[in-house]
């Protein structure tokens, strides 16, 4: 019963929750909830210390803990189908169903009409056709079908078909146009993805939508289009769009994960730009947009994800405008998440540790970064070769660098270059030519600053510390003359785009 305990331990805080109170709530079930306490708080599976909470023989053990894996999954998709408008309509359709088998025609007819209108308001066009088909025979079962009544449920039909065949139509090119941005990004930089692109596309209108599901596609589309061609503006416009079709409608209302990326997608100009107090504002709407889902924390996909939006653009917020409370703060909050086991993606949780330990390096509070890359290395000594392990590697060398440790700096360089070249190694275009800035210090050759800079084509922190390592200069006064803040003069009550979609 691996598979259980497996199942258990993938559970996020909100679901063990779910489960609990429901395994409580039948007496019956007591001792499927004493297996379930026993597999939640136990680090590794071991089938005889389960035996032994129960106090039963194998056999009965075996049965108990199949019946509880059949009970978690069943309250599982349960809690998901609470929350799930698809789900919840279908469950209303057979409700209908269920009256009409009975006789029951008016009562039917009453949920069936009530079912419509829901199944409107949240674009379920499948659900939709179902309802109006069954609408339809609720008025021949009760004698009241005629022209009128049948000519509108004909045209209502029909509209559902144009919507369902301009999805269907949008979806066709959202996939092609997905292939595209693929081949363009990852097999080869060739110009005619670009085109393709631009055919595929040129004909779309948003004017012409006549839902809020096309809309969303539409959106997505345009975005895609703009980042392969490097229009970073545009790609933001479309975003913010995109984002605010997203919040305000009520087909979108429970599509918190896509609400989150979209709105994270809206960081990237941001950033490109040093916006930094505009980014900051973004930011914390993202705080107060999600302040009820987060203190649930039902959606373990989601709360992964927006811990790992939240902490990377702190950092970057703080890297540029830091301020010695809130980075303290930011620190604790990591603790508890850790320590309560909101994360489980290791890619995440190293991704996390990666911009902590750049901010601390950056702020220059090297007594924090020690035990953070001490904790980073530990949690992901498996994966040695992973990227991420190779820019804990390179932090943990520059910061060695300015704390003027060269002893360590040596030995690590050293250390570095063996890894590298017997593991044939391919680092990353800016992970290279900081390697090589670091490589350069190390045999008191290096070139001038702007030679790596010029080669620098993502990590703005990089740039930031190529300027550090070539010179005697504070990190200060590096961000004072290099990087200053672009909107010093933005003022978060004057935006009227956030103050649209807050409300």
């Amino acid at each position: 019963m691996k598979k259980l305990y497996d199942l258990v331990q993938s559970l996020s805080q909100g679901e063990r929750r779910y489960i609990k109170i429901r395994l409580n709530a039948n007496k019956s079930n007591s001792l499927l909830s004493r297996y379930f306490d026993e597999l939640a708080k136990k680090r590794n599976y071991s089938f005889e210390k389960i035996q032994l909470a129960g106090k039963q023989d194998i056999k009965l053990t075996q049965s108990n803990l199949s019946l509880l894996y059949e009970v978690i999954s069943k309250h599982l998709k349960n809690h998901y189908s609470e929350r799930n408008t698809e789900y919840s309509l279908r469950g209303d359709l057979s409700l209908v169903k269920i009256f009409m088998d009975k006789g029951f025609h008016s009562e039917a007819k009453i949920h069936c009409k009530k079912l419509i209108q829901n199944s409107i308001v949240k674009e379920e066009f499948e659900i939709l056709k179902s309802a109006y088909k069954e609408y339809w025979n609720l008025h021949l079962l009760n004698g009241e079908l005629n022209d009128e009544s049948n000519n509108v449920i004909q045209e209502e039909l029909k509209v559902i078909a144009q919507k369902e065949a301009e999805i269907l139509n949008l979806e066709e090119i959202y996939r092609n146009i997905t292939t595209f941005y693929y081949n363009y990004f990852f097999v080869k930089r060739d110009q005619k993805y670009q085109s393709l692109i631009r055919n595929a596309t040129k004909s779309l209108s948003e004017l012409s939508l006549s839902s809020d599901k096309s809309r969303h596609i539409f959106f997505e589309i345009k975005s895609i289009e703009s980042v392969v061609h490097n229009d970073l503006e545009s790609h933001h416009n479309y975003r913010k769009q995109q984002l605010q079709l997203l919040v305000n409608s009520t087909v979108f209302e429970q599509e918190k994960l896509q609400q989150l990326l979209v709105l994270s997608n809206t960081f990237t100009y941001l950033k490109s730009k040093a916006y930094v107090k505009e980014l900051a504002a973004y930011l914390n709407f993202m705080e107060t947009l999600f302040e009820s889902d987060m203190k649930s924390a039902s959606d373990s996909v989601f709360v992964e994800k927006y811990y790992d939006i939240y902490f990377t653009t702190q950092s970057f917020i703080q890297a540029w405008n830091p301020n010695s409370e809130q980075i303290s703060d930011l620190l604790n909050l990591f603790k508890q998440v850790i320590s309560k086991r909101y994360l489980s993606n290791s890619l995440l949780i190293g991704r996390i540790y990666l911009s902590l330990i750049e901010l601390l390096i950056i702020v220059e509070d090297y007594k924090s970064t020690g035990p953070l890359l001490t904790e980073f290395f530990n949690m992901s000594k498996k994966k040695k070769y992973s990227k991420n392990y190779l820019e804990g590697d390179l932090l943990f060398i520059v910061e060695n660098f300015l704390q003027g440790k060269m002893d360590t700096f040596d030995n690590t360089i050293e250390y570095f270059n063996r890894k590298v070249k017997r593991n044939e190694i391919e680092l990353d275009p800016d992970q290279k030519t900081l390697f090589e800035l670091l490589n350069d210090i190390f045999k008191e050759s290096i070139k001038p600053k702007e030679y790596y800079l010029d080669k620098i084509a993502n990590k703005q922190t990089y740039r930031l510390f190529v300027h550090k390592l070539s010179s005697r200069k504070s990190f200060n006064e590096i961000r004072s003359e290099f990087f200053p803040i672009k909107d010093s003069k933005y003022s978060f009550s004057n935006d009227q785009y956030l103050a649209r979609i807050r409300n």
